[in-house]
């Protein structure tokens, strides 16, 4: 970190690692990762996820040879998927993902507002297009 007088100068590089260290200390961001280990942690929603994940592969395979997903192995999937989405653990951390989604868009706001132009859309890879 370079100094001069009695001024403290930071690099881009040091201000953007203080800037990313303050995200993660914020509120948003703890909640948000709370939420998430919870979810990971709970063996039942694990659980009924990876099997969800696994008729969603069975129910793509038997798609892409022009057939479909019928009976007891549709019945499960479409209880699975219901049974995660109402799942307390999964709401709370879809609730924190929108708050921490709205906190990095007010954020980035205030980055924009400092610069003179939209910091997350200048900063994002370029789709398509001649040039990317």
């Amino acid at each position: 970190m370079a100094t001069t007088a009695s001024t403290m100068v930071l690099t881009v590089a040091e201000a953007a690692e203080a800037f990313a260290r303050a995200i993660m200390d914020s509120d948003e961001w703890r909640r948000w990762t709370d939420a998430r280990e919870r979810c990971e942690s709970d063996a039942t929603l694990r659980q009924a996820q990876q099997r969800l994940a696994e008729l969603s592969r069975t129910f793509q395979s038997a798609r892409a040879r022009g057939k479909g997903l019928f009976g007891p192995d549709l019945a499960e999937l479409n209880r699975l998927q219901g049974e995660i989405q109402s799942s307390p653990l999964v709401q709370e951390r879809e609730r924190a993902a929108a708050t921490l989604v709205q906190f990095l868009q007010d954020t980035n706001r205030l980055l924009s507002e400092t610069l003179g132009v939209d910091y997350a859309a200048n900063a994002a890879p370029r789709q398509g297009g001649c040039c990317g």
